[in-house]
This record gives C-alpha cells, sequence and structure tokens, in this order.
C-alpha cells in the first residue's frame, strides 16, 4: 500500500509541478561549436558558396564581365568543396551528402553546386579559348547553358537559408526570411567580388559608377531585411527573444551590430553616397574597395551570428 500512495504522490506531483528545460545553445554549426574549427568549416561553405555563386550571377547576368564569372565557379568548386570536406572530417563519407535530396536541402544544394560547377564551365568555355567547342555564349545553346547555370546558382546562393529555415526546433532560424536574407547577400558579395576582380585586374569594361549603383541598392535591400529579421524575432515566442537578446545584449553584439551591421551595411552605405562627391577615379575605386571589402566581412558576421544565436526550443514542459 504504501508503495502504491507514494506513486500515486509522485504523479500528481508530476501533474502539478512544471518540469523545464531551457534553451540549449546549438554547437553543431559555426565557430565556437564542440568541433572548433571543424564547425566552422560549415560556416565557411555557406559564406564561401553564397558569394561563388552570387559573382558568376552577377557577372554574367548584371554584367558582362567572363574572367569575374569563371573565378566565382573555382570558389565554389574549390573553397565550398573543401570546407565541407573539413567539416565531415572523413572526406570517405562526403558522398553521403547527395544521397537525401527528397528530404535534405543540404543534398538538393550539392546536388545544384555540381550541377552550377559542370555547366557553367561548359557556358564559359569559348570565352576562354576553346573555341573548337560547337557553340558559344551567345547562341541559343549557349545561352541554353547560361540559364540551367544560372538557375542552379541561384539555388546554391539560397539552399542554406532553407536548410536553417526548416529546422523547427531552433526558432530563430525557422523563418522563410533567412533564404531571402541569404540569397540577397549572396548576390552582394558577388557584387563586391566582382568589384574587387575587377579593380585587381585593372580593367576598364567596368563602369565604377555601376557598381556603386548595384551595391547601393543591394545595400539597402540587406539593410531592410536585417530590420525584419530583427523585428520578426522581437514578436517571436520566449526561445527567438532569447536569440534575439544575445544578438543585441551580450558578447554576440559586437559582431552582429559591431560587423554585420555598422561596419558591413551602414559604412558601406555612407561609403556609396560619398563616391559621388569623388572628383578622381583612384579615389572612387579605394572606396569601392573599401566598401567591397567591409560588405563580406558583414556577410560573414551576419551568417555567424545567426548560426551562434541559434537556440533550441525546450524539450519538453509538463503541467
Amino acid at each position: 500500500m504504501i508503495e502504491v500512495q507514494l506513486s500515486r504522490e509522485e504523479k500528481s506531483e508530476m501533474q502539478t509541478k512544471e518540469f523545464i528545460m531551457g534553451p540549449r545553445t546549438q554547437l553543431e554549426w559555426g565557430f565556437g561549436g564542440r568541433r572548433k574549427s571543424r564547425d566552422g568549416a560549415l560556416l565557411l561553405a555557406l559564406f564561401i558558396g553564397g558569394i561563388g555563386a552570387g559573382q558568376f550571377v552577377a557577372s554574367t547576368w548584371l554584367i558582362d564581365y567572363p574572367l569575374s564569372a569563371l573565378f566565382g565557379l573555382v570558389l565554389v568548386a574549390v573553397g565550398k568543396t573543401t570546407a565541407h570536406l573539413i567539416y565531415l572530417g572523413r572526406p570517405s563519407r562526403f558522398y553521403r551528402l547527395f544521397l537525401r535530396p527528397h528530404s535534405s536541402w543540404i543534398s538538393r544544394g550539392l546536388i545544384f553546386m555540381v550541377i552550377f560547377v559542370v555547366v557553367g564551365l561548359g557556358y564559359l568555355a569559348p570565352a576562354f579559348g576553346f573555341t573548337w567547342l560547337p557553340w558559344t555564349t551567345g547562341d541559343p545553346f549557349g545561352q541554353m547553358l547560361w540559364a540551367i547555370a544560372t538557375i542552379a546558382a541561384f539555388i546554391v546562393m539560397i539552399y542554406d537559408g532553407f536548410v536553417l529555415a526548416s529546422c523547427k526546433s531552433i526558432s530563430s532560424w525557422h523563418t522563410m526570411l533567412l533564404p531571402v536574407m541569404f540569397f540577397t547577400y549572396a548576390l552582394a558579395g558577388g557584387v563586391a567580388m566582382t568589384s574587387l576582380t575587377a579593380i585587381a585586374a585593372r580593367t576598364t569594361s567596368l563602369s565604377v559608377d555601376t557598381m556603386v549603383t548595384l551595391d547601393t541598392f543591394l545595400l539597402a535591400a540587406m539593410l531592410t531585411l536585417v530590420i525584419f529579421y530583427v523585428l520578426h524575432l522581437a514578436s517571436s515566442d520566449t526561445t527567438a527573444k532569447e536569440s534575439l537578446r544575445r544578438l543585441l545584449m551580450s558578447k554576440m553584439a559586437v559582431i552582429f551590430i559591431g560587423l554585420a551591421i555598422v561596419a558591413g551595411l551602414l559604412i558601406p552605405l555612407i561609403l556609396t553616397f560619398v563616391h559621388q562627391a569623388a572628383a578622381q577615379e583612384t579615389m572612387a575605386s579605394a572606396m569601392l574597395v573599401a566598401s567591397a571589402m567591409l560588405e563580406l566581412a558583414g556577410d560573414l558576421s551576419v551568417r555567424h551570428s545567426i548560426l551562434r544565436a541559434g537556440l533550441h526550443i525546450p524539450i519538453y514542459q509538463i503541467k
């Protein structure tokens, strides 16, 4: 009888007392995770893949600069692949990432990464001396290759946002704002990389004014999306609000506010307006380089901040 009575008391206590496990920081993705630099390699893979695909799109769609487009392809093919291999730790398992396209955005993204690199190289080949190929970049078949490569590049630019948005257990990630944000950041990073490539190669085929105009539009779009994201977290559940508190009021604020917003968005925006008053082309180019470098740092910082602020919702709450 005593054992039965104690059991009933325990059940009654379990029903009336709350057992709450607080939000838990995710420690798998981004610098500072359980595996230190290996977890940071995944962040680099997302960042490099985004700006590389964005550079290809910017250099073949928004402007015409094949050398920059080729550099974007190399960034994805070499940089992104290497970062993924470092993250996995065992390269022999890399093929497994491609085996679940029906359920995994990572699988879809990597499959389209391969399509992007292969078809993109085929499209650009005639522009780099492979004139024996039975197509050019301007004929119908070449344009078809460009369309396929561009669609694949779009998916490479956006899929990491879908990877995060599909994580229902992390409420600060579970929003369709992230795919839009990451796509916009990737395109802006591609424009920044195109500017840096053009200035490093000392090409005169690109207009600095055109690059600055594109830069201004994308910076304004990114700043607007970051504001929307902050407002979304502020109006979400308690776990998302805790993520926002960490972004704005903890040590992470140095990276999110200082690097991602101030250095990565506001200062480049100011530089785009100052550029209009620059009388010398050398000064205008210098400001464009500074703006591009800050934007790339801001891109990496905002991705890092969003990853590190990710909190798993409480596992259970019994009343």
